[in-house]
């Protein structure tokens, strides 16, 4: 199977839905880090900074206008 960078952005996108939920102000990003992200996604906090500074959102839309060019769909 393929690998698809699609599939990593979509997970990368629920890590940062999770971390804007749960940050507010006064709790530290570790503390969000070691009680919501980490029991469900085992990545190291270094590697949420990552995803935190990743235009998610911006890359899914290019992929997807890259494969609807491919397949011959035009908006």
């Amino acid at each position: 199977m393929a690998y698809k960078r699609t599939n990593k952005l979509l997970m990368m996108q629920k890590v940062i839905e999770i971390y804007l939920r749960e940050k507010k102000p006064g709790i530290s990003t570790a503390y969000v880090y070691r009680t919501y992200i980490y029991p469900v996604y085992p990545i190291s906090i270094s590697t949420l900074y990552n995803y935190l500074s990743t235009p998610v959102t911006k890359e899914l839309k290019e992929i997807e206008a890259k494969e609807n060019e491919q397949l011959g769909l035009f908006e």
